[in-house]
């Protein structure tokens, strides 16, 4: 797994929420969120592969992942994907 946050110091024109929508809409499951409450000021963003995830399967997510910091970064917006957009589990 791997857990990243955006550099102490750094504004860049979106959070790591948006970029989690960004990825989700490309099929990808990508979470952020707060760290507790003692830290709360703190966001997150977690990553978790499947051993034997094959070298294609990470070169996409990467490309996905560069695509869309380049696109939030741009400072464009689009609304917020829904779920039948950018699909996913439904639990009902």
């Amino acid at each position: 797994g791997c857990t990243w946050s955006i550099k102490p110091g750094e504004y860049p024109r979106f959070d790591l929420y948006d970029l989690a929508d960004r990825l989700r809409g490309k099929g990808w499951q990508v979470p952020a969120y707060p760290m507790p409450p003692h830290r709360s000021d703190l966001i997150v963003q977690r990553m978790v592969t499947r051993l034997g995830v094959s070298r294609d399967l990470a070169g996409m997510l990467m490309d996905d992942l560069r695509q869309a910091v380049r696109f939030l970064s741009s400072g464009r917006r689009r609304p917020s994907v829904g779920q039948e957009t950018a699909g996913g589990y439904n639990h009902t």
